[in-house]
């Protein structure tokens, strides 16, 4: 994966994040840290990949390997049509 991609991502995702919060909760998690138990229960298969989740199901997802304002793009369009 893009290390610049990740860099220019991540603090966006951030600030998304801390505009939603508390109604919305973003985690960041390591696929290379957890269980691979979970990275399979989620179906992660490329990264970054972005999820929505809600009572324990997987509701959408975008899968970032584009440019980071695209795929901030991308998650609030997700985020906006399951709310």
């Amino acid at each position: 994966m893009d290390g610049k991609l990740v860099q220019n991502l991540k603090p966006k995702l951030e600030k998304l994040a801390a505009e939603y919060y508390p109604r919305i909760r973003f985690y960041c998690v390591d696929v290379n840290v957890v269980p691979q138990k979970l990275v399979n229960r989620a179906g992660v298969t490329k990264m970054p990949s972005i999820q929505l989740w809600s009572d324990s199901c997987k509701q959408a997802e975008v899968i970032g390997g584009h440019k980071s304002w695209l795929v901030i793009d991308d998650v609030q369009r997700m985020i906006d049509q399951k709310e």
